[in-house]
């Protein structure tokens, strides 16, 4: 009950001792010292009749003389605002002393002294996601007890918080809790702020849906990792071990194939993992974007790749989908017309759910085999025509949105004639021809022969000598 009664009666006296009016600053930031307004008291004072002196303990710092348009100063970082008040920028150690302000007009003199007092916030390291933060604020012992304040950062779809608590402690801090922390101080009327950055380590969140990408529409791609803030190299190699980049093939599950390895040394870029044969892509580290930068489009891409940075404590990570759109014919580009051919438009494994194929051709597309495995959607055309020649293209969509698209050109030609079979063909008729004319050449000749045996005439020799000499016919 007496120690109650003491500490109201301690502030009593220590502000009776001190006459000084007391204002907040921190080393850096700017402070404002206010100018009494004494033209209020007095109804004959008017502000631009007012000489204004501001020293530094006993130094003139800046003047204002009524008679010139200008106020003159020997320090570049004070000066006076629009009614005279006293401006320090930046804050330096050397300003946390007192302050006097002198005005005079009409054979009047005004004065009035300030004490300026130094408020800090230790300075914390950089977190990593999921550790502890614990903020407190430091001030110099003065009369007065101000009221405390804690604001958040300000950061995209976190929400802000305010703490009205002389500590701040975050059990596991995250992505939202990264930025400038700024305590705020209310005392009689006045208000000081200070402030301190926090730096929390993560990697930015990955793509919430895979890369979609195909061969014949982009010749590269980029896979995203970057840092959520940007911390410096320097303060980062201060945990950081080391990093990775890893593959793990969709056609081919298996334990991931290690592409890439993190050098932290002076110079920060990824090198190649040792057994790696990734030969693709930049491999340069800008400011603190870890990316696999122009990347081939090839078939062989399609996996999930992990990019990880391991510290003294925990490893941090991030997985990115990479999918590849193939449009694929039952044959050769070159078909005849005729002919029976399939258009094949596949991811080369099983879909996700939501997925929708479209397709375009130079005419009017036949219909597309709905029914097919879930991996791949076939265009069928059972006899592929003259105009069905040029640009098949498949697009992938998904929720109204197009995703990706593949294409290939058809060559859609006249069916060649066989030369053999022709040959084979003209020599039947040859043949044909010949046997003909043979048949037709005996048979007349047979005829004629017919014929010539029925004209003919027969005679002998008789050998009956009462008859006279020479042939008779018989």
């Amino acid at each position: 009950m007496l120690g109650l009664i003491l500490i109201p009666l301690f502030i009593t006296v220590l502000k009776a001792q001190e006459s000084h009016e007391v204002i907040y600053a921190q080393v850096g930031g700017t402070v404002t010292l206010p100018r009494e307004k004494i033209e209020r008291k007095y109804s004959n004072i008017k502000t631009q009749d007012i000489y204004v002196n501001w020293f530094l303990e006993s130094t003139l710092t800046i003047n204002r003389n009524p008679q010139s348009s200008s106020s003159k100063g020997t320090n570049a970082r004070v000066s006076l605002s629009a009614d005279f008040s006293l401006q320090i920028s930046p804050v330096e150690e050397s300003d946390f002393v007192i302050w006097r302000c002198e005005q005079h007009v009409l054979a009047r003199n005004y004065k009035k002294t300030y004490k300026l007092h130094k408020v800090s916030i230790p300075k914390v390291p950089a977190l990593l996601v999921g550790g502890r933060l614990f903020l407190k604020y430091v001030k110099d012992v003065s009369s007065v007890n101000p009221s405390v304040t804690w604001i958040s950062p300000k950061n995209e779809g976190c929400q802000e918080h305010k703490n009205a608590k002389d500590t701040v402690l975050v059990p596991s801090v995250s992505t939202c809790h990264n930025g400038v922390w700024t305590c705020q101080l209310k005392y009689e009327n006045k208000k000081t702020e200070a402030t301190t950055t926090v730096s929390v380590i993560d990697l930015a969140p990955s793509p919430a849906d895979p890369i979609y990408t195909s061969i014949s529409q982009s010749s590269t791609v980029s896979i995203p990792c970057a840092l959520s803030s940007a911390i410096p190299w320097s303060v980062l190699n201060e945990t950081l071990q080391g990093g990775s980049w890893s593959f793990t093939p969709l056609s081919e599950p298996r334990s991931p194939l290690s592409l890439l390895t993190l050098n932290v040394g002076s110079v920060v870029r990824w090198d190649l993992a040792n057994g790696a044969n990734f030969t693709d892509g930049k491999r340069v580290i800008t400011n603190h974007n870890l990316s696999i930068q122009n990347l081939p489009v090839k078939e062989t891409i399609r996996g999930v790749y992990k990019c990880s940075l391991k510290f003294n404590t925990k490893t941090i990570s991030r997985e990115v989908k990479v999918e590849v759109l193939k449009v694929s014919p039952s044959g050769s580009l070159k078909v005849f017309e005729g002919t029976r051919l399939n258009v094949t438009c596949s991811l080369g494994h099983m879909n996700t759910a939501g997925l929708e194929v479209k397709w375009t051709c130079a005419s009017n597309c036949p219909p597309f085999n709905h029914k097919s495995p879930p991996h791949l959607s076939v265009l069928s055309f059972p006899k592929i025509r003259m105009q069905d020649k040029g640009l098949v293209k498949c697009e992938l969509w998904k929720n109204s949105q197009k995703l990706t698209s593949a294409q290939l050109y058809l060559r859609v030609e006249k069916a060649p004639v066989d030369i053999w079979l022709c040959v084979a063909i003209g020599s039947g008729v040859v043949v044909f021809i010949l046997l003909v004319a043979f048949a037709i050449i005996y048979i007349r000749r047979h005829k004629q022969m017919m014929m010539y045996r029925r004209r003919k005439t027969r005679f002998c020799c008789c050998n009956n000598n009462k008859q006279p000499k020479g042939f008779y016919k018989t």
